[in-house]
């Protein structure tokens, strides 16, 4: 008996020794030893934490996505030291009279920004313009000849770029900084997902309108198979559902989550390898709340490879 005992605990620690510990709180080393031995793909890391086997991971997402719907992160709007057409009359691109008939072009039709109307009436040109924008956002201007890297752009799901109106430019994998390009004004909630999401840290420029058009065009036209686009979800369960299963059909081993304004963003690494899982936030989600935070002053499926 005492033999049979001693065996039974030697194997015991052996097994304990053998699984990886679980951040499940509910995780039992019976239940955890059960759902390793039926699930062969070895653990998941969520944030850093790691989890035994898909049930253990699904339900630490959920608490995650519940957090991230309840959470809405938004920048307040930016109010600018000097206007824009201020500072257009102050460098002697603009007089007077035309910021006057630019301001009330853009009262009477109600929609699109004062460059805009300054290059539609002729009195501005679009280089000038970005480049005012630029002094108000105090960073430099991507020139004309700058060619954006095509690795980078996988780094990003499309969706995202074409809702920020933004452009991956580089990422120096030596310091990881990852350089990405504006055209209507730097969107640091963007920028702080990308942070979190990437372990990075993030370089805004702005860009012209039509340069920033054409190449979210062409990364439109990319057939980006890592990429996936959800609506129509209920309840955070659905959302870690949907991931787990991703994770599990991919065999991705480490995940992270972020909120990015209108979306949910899910990461599935394994290696070099990136998908994609974006959920579209309901508009009517009554428990979000938004918080805003201060921005720098002027003086801040396969996979799809990484590469």
């Amino acid at each position: 008996m005492a033999s049979a005992s001693s065996w039974a605990s030697s194997f015991r620690s052996h097994c304990e020794g053998a699984v990886s510990p679980c951040g499940e709180p509910d995780c039992s080393f019976k239940r955890r030893l059960w759902r390793r031995f039926r699930w062969r793909h070895g653990t998941i890391r969520l944030h850093g934490s790691v989890y035994c086997a898909p049930a253990c991971f699904e339900s630490a997402a959920r608490q995650y996505f519940a957090r991230l719907c309840a959470t809405v992160l938004s920048a307040p709007p930016v109010r600018h030291r000097v206007p824009l057409g201020l500072l257009m009359i102050s460098r002697g691109q603009l007089t007077n009279p035309q910021l006057r008939s630019a301001l009330e072009a853009q009262r009477v039709d109600g929609r699109h920004r004062l460059g805009e109307w300054l290059e539609k009436l002729g009195f501005a040109t679009e280089q000038q313009v970005t480049a005012a924008l630029a002094r108000q956002w105090a960073c430099p201007v991507l020139t004309p000849t700058a060619n954006c890297d095509p690795a980078c752009a996988r780094l990003l799901p499309y969706c995202l770029l074409e809702s920020s109106r933004m452009l991956p430019v580089q990422f120096v994998a030596s310091t990881r900084t990852f350089h990405l390009a504006f055209c209507d004004g730097i969107d640091y909630v963007a920028l702080y997902a990308i942070e979190r999401m990437l372990d990075c840290r993030t370089q805004p420029c702005l860009a012209t309108r039509s340069a920033v058009a054409q190449t979210l065009q062409q990364l439109g036209h990319e057939r980006r198979p890592g990429d996936r686009l959800f609506d129509g979800w209920r309840e955070p369960s659905d959302l870690a559902r949907i991931t787990c299963g991703y994770v599990l059909k991919l065999g991705a081993d480490d995940i992270r989550l972020v909120g990015c304004g209108s979306f949910i963003w899910a990461r599935l690494s394994k290696g070099k390898d990136v998908a994609n899982l974006l959920f579209h936030r309901p508009r009517n989600i009554s428990s979000a709340e938004t918080l805003g935070f201060d921005l720098p002053s002027i003086p801040s499926i396969p996979f799809a490879g990484t590469g």
